[in-house]
């Protein structure tokens, strides 16, 4: 009985450890990404899946920055593949796991796919969107397999009660749907060439609606986040007033208020800095951490309720 305790923990503890490390892979990998676009380097290797015809690339900026976001895809895909062994062979009763880890598995061999047809259609803006899109979405499955691997169902700061705030499970549609177009929006303004067309903020040429194609894409984005803002702020302040007692509700509801508001400074910042590359990554590396943020935040609300129902 002692040595199964031992057993079951050991196995818990790598998946913690396994998908930990595999989030902040996927982390870096959209991170790179960003800056592989930011940088111009998409196209520092020519062809997939070898670069310029060698395993080994040569040492230019543009390659090398393109090279090493394709190792940390082989690397991820590892991590993506041995994750969902280790719940295949070692957690085949908890369903949630399982969905999660074959999610990801399907996402991440997407994603590989798409990569190569990015570079071999000389990147094409829609299938970049498509791209980052099934990336966000690995992120989101991964961030759920990081909460269950680490929470516990008959922890006090989980299983209190079940979740009094009206229309939870809406309102974290709403939050969650939201913020995924909120990213994608911000890839779609990247994709046309609208990301520098206003060059102020928070009006573009002194003006709420300009005229012109580029101004109305760019501040369109600009307009999703201002509603996102409002519209997070709402629900959050919701869950925080009626189930803010729950230490770990309330604690991934502020965590969410404060990322989005440091997004939209970071944006302004992006503006005023005339768009500079490394405020572009660190742009799209906070806009993924607001996500992480977001399905941390969903998956400790319903695991709570799963975790209430349960006990009643």
């Amino acid at each position: 009985m002692e040595r199964a305790v031992r057993l079951k923990n050991h196995s818990k503890n790598s998946l913690r450890l396994l998908s930990v490390i595999t989030l902040i892979s996927a982390f870096s990998q959209v991170t790179l990404g960003g800056y592989v676009r930011s940088s111009e380097s998409g196209l520092g290797c020519p062809d997939w899946p070898l670069c310029h015809g060698q395993i080994i690339p040569p040492l230019e900026f543009h390659t090398l920055v393109e090279y090493s976001h394709r190792l940390n895809a082989s690397l991820l895909m590892v991590l993506v593949v041995t994750l969902f062994f280790l719940c295949l062979t070692k957690f085949r009763l908890e369903k949630a796991t399982i969905r999660l880890s074959g999610v990801a598995l399907a996402l991440v061999l997407s994603a590989a796919v798409l990569g190569g047809i990015t570079v071999l259609t000389e990147l094409a803006w829609w299938i970049r969107l498509i791209h980052l899109s099934l990336a966000e979405l690995l992120i989101g499955s991964i961030t759920a397999m990081v909460w269950l691997a680490f929470c516990n169902n008959r922890s006090s700061s989980v299983n209190t009660m079940g979740i009094t705030t009206p229309y939870w499970r809406k309102k974290l549609w709403i939050l969650s749907v939201g913020l995924f177009l909120l990213i994608i929006s911000g890839s779609y303004m990247v994709g046309t060439g609208a990301s520098s067309a206003c060059s102020t903020w928070p009006l573009c040429r002194g003006d709420w609606f300009p005229n012109g194609t580029m101004y109305a894409i760019h501040m369109g984005h600009r307009y999703i986040a201002g509603l996102m803002v409002l519209i997070t702020a709402l629900i959050v302040w919701s869950f925080i007033k009626n189930d803010g007692h729950i230490p770990a509700v309330k604690r991934v509801s502020m965590t969410l208020m404060h990322s989005i508001i440091l997004q939209i400074v970071v944006g302004a910042v992006l503006v005023w800095g005339g768009f500079n590359p490394a405020l572009k990554t660190i742009h799209l590396a906070l806009a993924t951490l607001l996500w992480i943020a977001t399905i941390y935040m969903v998956s400790c609300i319903i695991q709570n309720n799963v975790a209430y129902s349960r006990d009643d």
